[in-house]
Protein backbone atom coordinates (compact mmCIF):
# COMPACT_ATOMS: atom_id res chain seq x y z
CA UNK A 1 0.00 0.00 0.00
CA UNK A 2 2.90 2.69 0.96
CA UNK A 3 4.30 1.43 -2.35
CA UNK A 4 1.16 2.70 -4.54
CA UNK A 5 1.33 5.76 -2.70
CA UNK A 6 4.78 6.28 -2.79
CA UNK A 7 4.56 5.55 -6.50
CA UNK A 8 1.42 7.93 -7.38
CA UNK A 9 3.52 10.61 -5.02
CA UNK A 10 6.62 9.96 -7.42
CA UNK A 11 4.47 10.32 -10.84
CA UNK A 12 2.82 13.13 -9.90
CA UNK A 13 6.36 15.20 -8.78
CA UNK A 14 7.14 13.82 -12.02
CA UNK A 15 4.73 14.85 -13.80
CA UNK A 16 4.62 18.35 -12.08
CA UNK A 17 8.36 19.19 -12.39
CA UNK A 18 7.30 18.05 -16.26
CA UNK A 19 4.96 20.71 -16.71
CA UNK A 20 6.96 23.20 -14.85
CA UNK A 21 10.04 23.03 -16.70
CA UNK A 22 9.10 24.13 -19.97
CA UNK A 23 7.64 27.61 -18.50
CA UNK A 24 10.32 28.59 -16.67
CA UNK A 25 13.07 27.89 -20.01
CA UNK A 26 10.29 29.50 -21.89
CA UNK A 27 10.17 32.76 -19.98
CA UNK A 28 14.62 32.33 -20.31
CA UNK A 29 13.44 32.23 -24.18
CA UNK A 30 11.48 34.73 -24.67
CA UNK A 31 13.32 37.01 -22.36
CA UNK A 32 16.73 36.59 -24.63
CA UNK A 33 14.35 36.73 -27.46
CA UNK A 34 13.47 40.46 -26.29
CA UNK A 35 17.08 41.29 -25.67
CA UNK A 36 18.12 40.22 -29.23
CA UNK A 37 15.58 41.89 -30.60
CA UNK A 38 16.36 45.14 -28.80
CA UNK A 39 20.28 44.66 -30.29
CA UNK A 40 19.09 44.25 -33.58
CA UNK A 41 16.83 47.62 -33.27
CA UNK A 42 19.52 49.65 -31.64
CA UNK A 43 21.96 48.44 -34.70
CA UNK A 44 19.29 48.95 -37.49
CA UNK A 45 18.07 52.38 -39.30
CA UNK A 46 15.39 54.39 -38.04
CA UNK A 47 12.11 54.74 -39.53
CA UNK A 48 8.57 54.84 -40.21
CA UNK A 49 6.97 51.28 -40.42
CA UNK A 50 3.03 51.53 -41.94
CA UNK A 51 2.98 55.53 -42.05
CA UNK A 52 -1.07 56.31 -42.85
CA UNK A 53 -3.49 58.50 -43.32
CA UNK A 54 -6.59 57.87 -41.65
CA UNK A 55 -9.93 59.30 -40.42
CA UNK A 56 -9.86 57.35 -37.16
CA UNK A 57 -6.81 55.97 -35.02
CA UNK A 58 -8.44 53.57 -32.39
CA UNK A 59 -4.81 51.63 -30.90
CA UNK A 60 -2.30 49.73 -32.30
CA UNK A 61 -2.27 48.40 -35.22
CA UNK A 62 -5.98 49.74 -35.73
CA UNK A 63 -6.95 52.45 -37.92
CA UNK A 64 -9.20 53.48 -40.24
CA UNK A 65 -7.41 54.84 -43.01
CA UNK A 66 -8.79 57.04 -46.24
CA UNK A 67 -8.99 55.02 -49.17
CA UNK A 68 -6.43 57.64 -51.60
CA UNK A 69 -4.24 60.55 -50.30
CA UNK A 70 -7.47 62.63 -50.96
CA UNK A 71 -9.31 64.39 -48.17
CA UNK A 72 -12.21 66.80 -47.65
CA UNK A 73 -11.65 70.15 -46.64
CA UNK A 74 -12.17 71.27 -42.98
CA UNK A 75 -11.71 67.65 -41.37
CA UNK A 76 -9.10 66.89 -39.30
CA UNK A 77 -7.20 63.81 -40.39
CA UNK A 78 -4.53 62.11 -38.48
CA UNK A 79 -1.22 59.93 -39.38
CA UNK A 80 -0.57 56.97 -38.08
CA UNK A 81 2.95 55.25 -38.05
CA UNK A 82 5.04 52.64 -35.96
CA UNK A 83 8.37 53.79 -35.46
CA UNK A 84 10.94 51.28 -36.93
CA UNK A 85 14.44 50.46 -34.99
CA UNK A 86 13.84 53.29 -32.04
CA UNK A 87 17.29 52.57 -29.58
CA UNK A 88 16.23 51.47 -26.50
CA UNK A 89 18.98 52.32 -23.40
CA UNK A 90 19.54 49.43 -21.15
CA UNK A 91 20.14 50.64 -17.67
CA UNK A 92 20.28 49.08 -14.00
CA UNK A 93 17.63 46.99 -15.10
CA UNK A 94 15.19 49.23 -16.99
CA UNK A 95 14.81 50.15 -20.38
CA UNK A 96 14.52 53.54 -21.93
CA UNK A 97 13.26 54.69 -25.15
CA UNK A 98 13.30 58.17 -26.21
CA UNK A 99 12.34 60.37 -29.70
CA UNK A 100 10.59 63.09 -30.74
CA UNK A 101 9.07 64.15 -34.70
CA UNK A 102 8.43 67.55 -35.78
CA UNK A 103 5.29 68.50 -37.97
CA UNK A 104 5.59 70.42 -40.84
CA UNK A 105 2.56 70.65 -43.52
CA UNK A 106 3.93 72.90 -46.99
CA UNK A 107 1.96 73.44 -50.37
CA UNK A 108 3.33 71.39 -53.15
CA UNK A 109 5.54 74.21 -53.97
CA UNK A 110 7.02 73.91 -50.72
CA UNK A 111 5.59 76.79 -48.80
CA UNK A 112 5.96 76.40 -45.34
CA UNK A 113 2.33 76.54 -43.73
CA UNK A 114 3.09 74.69 -40.41
CA UNK A 115 6.06 74.07 -38.43
CA UNK A 116 6.25 72.63 -35.19
CA UNK A 117 8.66 71.01 -34.12
CA UNK A 118 9.23 68.43 -31.24
CA UNK A 119 4.95 68.25 -31.71
CA UNK A 120 5.87 64.86 -30.25
CA UNK A 121 7.95 63.42 -27.59
CA UNK A 122 8.07 59.94 -26.49
CA UNK A 123 10.42 59.39 -23.24
CA UNK A 124 9.57 56.16 -21.68
CA UNK A 125 11.37 54.07 -19.20
CA UNK A 126 10.11 50.93 -18.29
CA UNK A 127 11.60 47.75 -16.36
CA UNK A 128 10.22 45.64 -19.21
CA UNK A 129 11.48 46.28 -22.51
CA UNK A 130 9.07 48.20 -24.94
CA UNK A 131 9.42 45.97 -28.38
CA UNK A 132 6.58 47.72 -30.34
CA UNK A 133 5.26 51.52 -30.44
CA UNK A 134 2.93 53.42 -32.21
CA UNK A 135 2.03 57.00 -33.08
CA UNK A 136 -0.37 59.60 -33.88
CA UNK A 137 -0.13 63.01 -35.57
CA UNK A 138 -3.61 65.14 -36.21
CA UNK A 139 -4.25 67.85 -38.35
CA UNK A 140 -7.10 69.84 -38.55
CA UNK A 141 -7.80 71.30 -42.10
CA UNK A 142 -9.24 74.43 -40.59
CA UNK A 143 -9.26 76.79 -43.35
CA UNK A 144 -7.13 75.27 -45.74
CA UNK A 145 -7.79 75.46 -49.53
CA UNK A 146 -8.23 72.88 -51.45
CA UNK A 147 -5.15 71.84 -53.33
CA UNK A 148 -1.91 70.02 -53.00
CA UNK A 149 0.22 69.78 -49.91
CA UNK A 150 2.99 67.69 -48.08
CA UNK A 151 3.11 66.58 -44.51
CA UNK A 152 6.46 65.88 -43.18
CA UNK A 153 7.15 64.23 -39.99
CA UNK A 154 11.01 63.91 -39.18
CA UNK A 155 11.70 61.54 -36.18
CA UNK A 156 14.76 62.43 -33.58
CA UNK A 157 16.01 59.33 -31.91
CA UNK A 158 17.59 61.33 -29.10
CA UNK A 159 19.41 58.26 -27.54
CA UNK A 160 20.69 56.73 -31.07
CA UNK A 161 21.53 60.42 -32.38
CA UNK A 162 19.92 59.38 -35.61
CA UNK A 163 17.22 61.08 -38.08
CA UNK A 164 14.45 60.13 -39.80
CA UNK A 165 12.25 62.03 -42.44
CA UNK A 166 8.86 60.69 -44.29
CA UNK A 167 6.89 63.07 -47.03
CA UNK A 168 3.13 62.18 -47.38
CA UNK A 169 1.56 64.05 -50.23
CA UNK A 170 -2.18 64.78 -49.91
CA UNK A 171 -5.05 66.56 -51.33
CA UNK A 172 -6.95 69.19 -49.72
CA UNK A 173 -10.93 68.66 -51.74
CA UNK A 174 -13.97 70.57 -51.38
Amino acid sequence: MWKKKYVRRMAAAIALSLFALPAVGGEDTVSSLKERIIDLQNKGDLGFRNFTLCNNIITYGQYVPYPDNRVKAGTRIYFYYEPENVFTNRLKGTYQIWFTQDMIVRTAEGEKLLDSPDALNLNMQSLAPVLDVWANNSLNLGGLPPGKYEFVATMHDKLKKADATRVFPFEVVP
